[in-house]
């Protein structure tokens, strides 16, 4: 209780430091090396500012903090394709893939290119096209070392090319997640912790910079809305730069963000249809203003589902009790769980509990834990469970209606392995 009233006190903090409106400002990257790796990816994170350390809860998640990659369940593809100007492009993808007792692995792939230059001589000769292209490979993985605290790590190969001269080098990015609670978590990204080496165009080398980011991000409402802060420094370099944005879910299948960040604002929208997500963004900045796209799919992995049949019964008609079937399948083994029926006022009429896996299904015949029948109304399941690591999980809330105009009859509840 101690730490949740300090964590609350917290989180009231940062969200009066969040409303502070455009409290730094900064320059851009235009020009550095490495200038492509600033432009972030996916159109959700680009919708909140790129203020996304903490978060980091998607596929995006290898550009952002790989730690983030820990506490993702499923197996998810992503797919964004920017045109910026003229025929310049940007281009993301990503996939993710978890694996039992292991943690997560992923590959990313970040491109910036432009074509169509004139190629010319000293006598002005036309030599034709060429294309010009910045790239990076990216190899990432993330674990969980304990419930609240995840690591993880970026191997990326980089490659540029320019006319007749390409170059190649290796680098290592480096991320930590801490959520010490449900609703509040701090990221710490250090991007080039190992710079790429030997990148080389013509007669010059290109250094990366060292970058530490720093985020921090609230999970309230039931993650209904997401507030994100983000600061970044470069070692020995340029300023100090500050970003933030916000993730509001007004409906389960709806979300709408909205952020800012040193070169422009930004403003999108999500939409959900599972497995299908489709993510949008507008951003308004130096160079006028570009829509992203992303879209990402979301299939196998781990997850936690209830599933109601039939969704309506009466215990007095033919279908007297509900089966609430469980899939539960978790990185890491499961400790505990618990099942709730919570009734229209979010009052738990009915629990079940135990240790490790949980049985495959649940029957209940419409009454509470003093077995005594529950009124006609709608009734929501959810599921939470604990693994080994300590980190808990819940389950989708699948709701089931009670429907009866006269008195319930004795039934029983049965708890099937």
């Amino acid at each position: 209780m101690y730490m949740e009233a300090n964590m609350k006190k917290i989180a009231a903090l940062v969200a009066v430091i969040f409303i502070i409106p455009f409290a730094l400002f900064a320059k851009g990257d235009y020009g550095t090396p490495g200038e492509f790796l600033n432009w972030g990816a996916g159109a959700r994170s680009l919708a909140m500012g790129k203020a996304f350390t903490a978060l980091a809860d998607d596929p995006s998640a290898i550009y952002y903090n790989p730690a983030g990659l820990a506490l993702q369940n499923p197996i998810q593809i992503a797919l964004q394709h920017v045109f910026l100007f003229e025929d310049t492009m940007y281009d993301f993808g990503a996939f993710t893939y978890p694996i039992s007792g292991i943690g997560t692995f992923a590959f990313g792939y970040i491109r910036l290119g432009s074509m169509n230059f004139d190629a010319r001589d000293e006598q002005w000769t036309d030599l034709g096209k060429f294309d010009i292209a910045d790239q990076a490979f990216i190899l990432s993985y993330g674990r969980e070392i304990t419930g609240w605290l995840a690591f993880g790590l970026n191997l990326k190969v980089i490659n540029q090319t320019n006319f007749e001269s390409s170059s190649t080098g290796f680098g290592i990015d480096a991320g930590a997640i801490w959520s010490p609670s449900n609703y509040f978590s701090l990221g710490l990204s250090v991007i080039n912790a190992l710079p790429p080496t030997s990148l080389k165009l013509i007669e010059t080398a290109e250094t990366y910079p060292v970058i530490l980011k720093a985020g921090v991000a609230l999970k309230l409402f039931g993650d209904r809305v997401m507030p994100a802060m983000d600061v970044e420094q470069e070692f020995g370099g340029r300023d100090f730069k500050f970003r933030m944005g916000i993730d509001i879910y007004p409906f389960q299948q709806l979300a709408l963000r909205a952020g800012y960040d040193e070169t422009e604002v930004a403003f999108g929208a999500g939409f959900f249809w599972r497995p299908i997500r489709l993510d949008y963004a507008i951003g308004f900045g130096d160079l006028g203003f570009s829509n992203r796209l992303t879209l990402t799919f979301a299939f196998g992995g781990f997850d936690i589902n209830l599933s109601a049949d039939p969704k309506i019964f009466s215990p007095v008609g033919t279908r007297r009790t509900t089966t609430v079937s469980i899939y539960a399948e978790t990185k890491y083994p499961i400790e505990e769980w618990e099942l709730n029926i919570l009734n229209e006022d979010g009052d738990v009429v009915r629990s079940y509990s135990g240790n490790e896996k949980p049985p495959k299904f649940v029957t209940w015949d419409g009454k509470d834990d003093r077995g005594l029948p529950v009124s006609d109304g709608e009734y929501k399941c959810v599921m939470k469970v604990k693994d080994k690591t300590g980190r808990t999980l819940e389950s989708n809330s699948e709701t089931v209606k009670i429907s009866s105009s006269i008195p319930m009859q004795p039934g029983t509840i049965q708890l099937e392995e």
